[in-house]
């Protein structure tokens, strides 16, 4: 089976509902540093306010599937501008462990490093999550440190992971 479809879109006012359910099931929010049930339809608007104004210093996609928004992911720019972090959440729990979170990394990766000229793409995830490193790995990020006790989360420290992916490596990945 190959890897699943997936097409990236511009967010839209009409996909904050699913943003306020998402983010405040427990479950979605278990490796975010977003605590869920606190989550209003007003925060969300409060935020698609901010990522639309022009010069903001991301770059946000709704994700689709099976003509479903199933998700988001954004870049998010340092101030050179040459590199930039990388954030996802698949929230539609019937689109877990399809393949639709590595299809939208490897099209944030493409953009950031074909179309926006991007050096390098960092990220970094919770130790623990696996199913997001392993994912990270399969699209090329390197490891490039661990944090120890870095966030608390539920009651209790946990470490995150520093990741990466440089031009270079994409370029070198996608010749093969």
């Amino acid at each position: 089976m190959g890897e699943p479809r997936v097409m990236l879109r511009p967010i839209t006012e009409a996909d904050l509902p699913d943003y306020v359910e998402w983010l405040n099931d427990p479950e979605v929010t278990e490796f975010t540093i977003l605590e869920s049930g606190a989550i209003t339809l007003e925060a969300e608007r409060e935020w698609f306010e901010s990522i639309s104004r022009p010069g903001a210093a991301s770059r946000n996609w709704a994700i689709e599937a099976d003509g479903r928004h199933i998700g988001n992911c954004a870049l998010h720019f340092d101030a050179s501008g040459r590199s930039a972090g990388f954030g996802i959440i698949i929230g539609d729990k019937s689109h877990w462990d399809r393949g639709c979170g590595a299809a939208a990394v490897r099209e944030v990766c493409r953009i950031g490093f074909e179309d926006l000229g991007l050096h390098r793409i960092h990220l970094e995830v919770f130790a623990e999550n696996a199913r997001a490193r392993r994912c990270y790995e399969k699209c090329g990020f390197r490891q490039e440190g661990l944090h120890r006790e870095a966030h608390w989360k539920r009651g209790r420290w946990l470490d995150s992971v520093s990741m990466a992916l440089l031009a270079e490596e994409w370029r070198a990945q996608r010749a093969r």
